[in-house]
């Protein structure tokens, strides 16, 4: 319940605010409805990514030109080991990543701010 109603309001929120509104709608659903920081970390991580990845996806999707190979450009440059890892994969490997973070910390902390202020 908690996760698909991170998913969905993240997801209405994330349409008209900026990219890390999610952090925020992540510690509000968290503080009232996780009942242990685990279980808020990784509810709140898993709606993140479900989010950040589908929403990348549909834009590589419907784009005019190739996002993924632009933005693995900017971070590998073409050269060296990174080069070789298929564009793709290492894109959606650091916005996991980012994306993990943003949504379980702040998940976290809506449950760690709950018990604090009891």
């Amino acid at each position: 319940m908690l996760y698909l109603m991170i998913l969905i309001i993240g997801g209405i929120a994330s349409y008209f605010g900026p990219w890390w509104i999610i952090a925020p709608v992540a510690l509000a659903l968290c503080w009232w409805k996780a009942k242990t920081p685990k279980e808020a970390y990784l509810t709140a991580s898993a709606a993140t990514v479900t989010l950040w990845i589908g929403y990348a996806t549909f834009l590589n999707a419907t784009a005019d030109v190739n996002l993924i190979d632009k933005i693995a450009e900017l971070f590998t440059g073409g050269v060296g080991f990174l080069a070789k890892v298929p564009k793709i994969a290492f894109v959606f490997t650091i916005m996991t990543l980012i994306a993990t973070a943003i949504g379980g910390f702040a998940g976290m902390s809506g449950v760690q701010m709950r018990r604090y202020f009891k």
